[in-house]
């Protein structure tokens, strides 16, 4: 019920900011004013991270591996999501096209969900969104290979904050028909926006080609250990229907720690807010849902 309540007012929210011109110039001219101020202790990053951020400025996404990115802890991320992959491949299929594992059994393995904290990372997501960062956690994911185009499988564009960022990782090879992560450009997104007088929901096939050719839809396929790193409010963008196999992903979020709506977080448990909290500093638990920390 808080879940629906909590949606509910965001859905009203962004209405509200996205149709009425004298609350989005105060929406749009507060988030200038904590960018400027903020910009003084914006961290250094390597050249190469930079470039990850130049291209998601520039076109929105930027498809590369967990390789080139270079995280610490990346070996023992790897080990903890072939476990949990492989603990929900062998469950029934009896959800909406998709199944995750638990907050529990994702926290049991503190090599996924702490990865999300690795200062090289905080860094390089703080460069591109410009303020202190929210980690919103690792979503571990089988999209099941049924072909139907129902929920995030549509075109949309999130809307909880000004900037934002996320990392998807495929656990398995993903192909055309595997379901990969679809979007079309930057450009065509902000031309799109104006034109559908975009402000939240979902958008149809149909819709999306008579404004930009299907030949211009872009698809992030790639080998295991891919990652689209993307700011999906600055995108249109799908998760497109896998139709040969499953897909098998997580997704790493993160907005300011001011978004433009709230995200619904459910009560952490005692044993949660220890396996989320331990061995972390004091940027790093900063940087949790509030949920975590009380």
């Amino acid at each position: 019920m808080l879940d629906v309540a909590v949606r509910a007012g965001n859905r009203a929210k962004r209405e509200v900011i996205g149709r009425v011109p004298p609350v989005r110039d105060l929406s749009d001219r507060l988030h200038r004013q904590r960018l400027r101020r903020h910009e003084p202790h914006l961290p250094q990053i390597a050249p190469e991270r930079a470039a990850v951020v130049s291209t998601l400025r520039d076109d929105g996404v930027c498809v590369t591996s967990l390789d080139r990115l270079a995280v610490t802890g990346t070996a023992r991320l790897q080990g903890g999501l072939a476990a949990l992959a492989e603990r929900i491949a062998g469950r029934p299929r009896t959800g909406p096209d998709s199944s995750r594992p638990s907050l529990d059994e994702v926290l049991a393995e503190p090599g996924v969900w702490q990865w999300g904290l690795q200062h090289e990372l905080l860094d390089l997501v703080e460069s591109h969104l410009g303020l202190p960062v929210r980690y919103h956690g690792a979503d571990l994911r089988r999209e099941d290979a049924t072909a139907r185009t129902i929920g995030v499988r549509q075109w949309h564009r999130d809307q909880e904050d000004h900037r934002m960022f996320k990392v998807l990782v495929w656990l398995n090879d993903v192909d055309l028909d595997g379901g990969p992560f679809e979007y079309v450009s930057r450009r065509h997104t902000d031309r799109l926006v104006r034109s559908l007088r975009y402000v939240t929901g979902f958008v149809s096939d149909e819709a999306m080609r008579a404004q930009v050719p299907e030949s211009q839809w872009r698809q992030a396929t790639g080998p295991r250990w891919t990652a689209v790193v993307a700011d999906t409010r600055a995108v249109f963008h799908r998760a497109m229907p896998p139709r040969r196999e499953d897909r098998y992903s997580v997704t790493f979020s993160y907005t300011s720690r001011t978004p433009m709506t709230t995200l619904p977080v459910p009560p952490a448990t005692p044993q949660q807010r220890e396996l989320a909290t331990s061995g972390l500093d004091d940027r790093q638990r900063a940087c949790l849902p509030r949920t975590f920390l009380r």
